[in-house]
């Protein structure tokens, strides 16, 4: 015998749920403004990866040995003023600069597979 439900769902009583706190538009703007900020010293660590083969190959090599720490250490040390993150597999890197308000992850390939870069959790 089969069968047939509704394509909906049908709840015998309301969900309730809390109301959303209103957008605050001030907490919006400090959240641009540090997102600058972390775009600065996302730049700051391309053009130190793309300018420097002896550091990427640090980074890289550390990765390679699942060092995560060091791999963050050499990131601080190109200047970076935000908390750094970042995750890594064979494929690639994570890069991830924290804020307060908002997060930037740099997603960067050293492979040519591409079918487990986007597998990479922070």
């Amino acid at each position: 015998m089969r069968y047939r439900y509704p394509w909906f769902y049908a709840y015998p009583y309301e969900i309730r749920r809390p109301p959303a706190s209103p957008a605050n538009t001030d907490i919006f703007i400090r959240s641009a403004k540090q997102a600058a900020g972390l775009f600065a010293d996302a730049q700051l660590v391309l053009s130190r990866i793309a300018g420097s083969g002896e550091l990427s190959r640090r980074i890289l090599t550390a990765a390679e040995q699942s060092d995560k720490q060091t791999v963050k250490r050499l990131i601080k040390q190109m200047g970076v003023r935000h908390e750094v993150d970042a995750g890594f597999n064979p494929d690639g890197i994570y890069i991830s600069l924290i804020g307060t308000q908002s997060r930037m992850i740099l997603a960067l390939r050293w492979s040519e597979n591409r079918n487990h870069f986007a597998s990479i959790s922070l």
